[in-house]
């Protein structure tokens, strides 16, 4: 058995991923909002997981501010990615 098919994505389910060396914060973060997560209905729960795997665009800068900030870190990398996507609706929509 190779050491890749023992590996778990976000969600738990089994499979093949490669963790760089800044995604321990992100994945010991999603891990402390697990509980939280398994509260949400189905359907929020995919979408909180989709949301909080964007952070690992972001791995890097959340490392740099450290496992003592990591929660503030990963929100605020959350809410990039929900600015960036705002943003590009508004350029969408400027250009219709």
């Amino acid at each position: 058995m190779k050491n890749s098919d023992n590996k778990k994505d976000i969600n738990g389910s089994n499979t093949v991923a490669t963790i760089f060396p800044y995604d321990d914060i992100i994945l010991k973060e999603i891990e402390s909002w697990k509980e939280y997560a398994q509260c949400l209905r189905k359907n929020d729960r995919e979408l909180f997981y989709q949301m909080i795997s964007d952070c690992f665009k972001h791995s890097k800068a959340i490392r740099v501010k450290g496992k003592e900030h990591s929660t503030v870190a990963v929100l605020m990398s959350i809410t990039l990615e929900i600015y960036k996507k705002i943003e590009t609706i508004k350029d969408v929509e400027d250009s219709n």
